[in-house]
């Protein structure tokens, strides 16, 4: 009997994170945090943010890209956007983690803007490599994660100011620390590296006009291959996945601003609003103008919907 290549392949999932508006790095803790994680190693995901964790108690297997590393309590894991990777408790048991999301560049950027060569280098360091580190190692890494989810979660006065510094104190203290460690992966499978160009692409010029030919020659694809490879790694083919982001930057709006639809519709890069309407309509389980009436009412469902499926946050039990 042949062995069964689609039992052993990967099953990715792409995780797109929404930072809260007007702050810097989102912490996730808690009671709902304290559980089982993950199921099988070949369960992975990816998202679009940098994620930095760390395990309170408990013990597992920490998978990063093809490396698989055995952690325990006070481990801690950085990991760069687009890299694949999952939390797997040992036996099943219960383990307690913490997170912060965020965007490295716009920490960096915002710290040094006048420097944009070291900021290049510092974020070219960061998005090379994931990093795992045993408790013995991160001393310095755990006391300002933790200091940072403080803040977080206090939000005492000037705490944006605060965790600015904290936050470019430990991307630095990271950066560093790729020199003097050596459990580090390098990210991204080759079939996947080659489609990220495209997904980063489409996060830039949404709003544009992009065709399948666009996506294709930035990847150095064909439109073919390029459908194939989207179909593989993201379960959707690249116009599925540009209309997604299109609904969620339109979400995102609808959440934030009091913009008419048309506008709505044309800053997501829809010419025509019927095409916004049904694109929204089938993602979203509603039209535009029923949302924007009752968001308060619909917002609770959205993680129910398609979209869901690659939003961030999810508990880490949920396949």
């Amino acid at each position: 009997m042949k062995p069964n290549k689609e039992a052993n392949k990967p099953r990715i999932t792409y995780r797109y994170y929404e930072l809260p508006e007007g702050e810097l790095v989102q912490a996730i803790t808690g009671e709902d945090w304290v559980c089982t994680y993950g199921t099988y190693a070949e369960d992975v995901h990816f998202h679009n943010v940098m994620e930095i964790g760390i395990c309170r108690w408990g013990q597992g297997l920490m998978v990063l890209e093809d490396q698989r590393i055995d952690y325990t309590d006070g481990a801690v894991t950085v990991v760069p956007a687009n890299c694949l990777h999952t939390t797997l408790s040992r036996d099943k048991s219960l383990n307690s983690w913490e997170y912060l999301f965020f965007d490295p560049a716009g920490i960096l950027n915002s710290a040094f803007p006048n420097d944009p060569l070291f900021v290049e280098s510092v974020l070219h360091r960061l998005s090379s490599e994931a990093l795992c580190l045993p408790q013995e190692d991160a001393v310095e890494l755990e006391r300002l994660i933790t200091m940072v989810l403080n803040e977080c979660q206090t939000k005492h006065e000037y705490h944006k100011a605060v965790e600015q510094n904290l936050m470019t104190s430990l991307l630095l203290l990271i950066t560093r620390s790729y020199t003097e460690k050596k459990t580090h992966i390098r990210p991204m499978t080759v079939g996947l590296q080659q489609i990220i160009p495209a997904i980063e692409y489409i996060g830039m010029h949404y709003m544009n006009p992009i065709s399948g030919e666009d996506l294709a020659s930035i990847c150095s694809l064909s439109e073919a291959q390029l459908r194939r490879k989207f179909k593989e790694y993201l379960n959707m083919s690249p116009v599925e996945y540009l209309t997604m982001v299109r609904i969620q930057k339109a979400y995102e709006l609808l959440n934030s601003t009091n913009y008419p639809m048309t506008e709505v519709a044309l800053r997501v890069g829809y010419q025509d609003v019927s095409s916004f309407n049904r694109n929204f309509q089938k993602i979203m389980g509603v039209s535009p103008y029923q949302y924007k009436k009752n968001n308060s009412d619909y917002r609770g469902r959205v993680l129910d919907k398609k979209i869901s499926a690659k939003k961030g946050w999810k508990h880490p039990s949920d396949p």
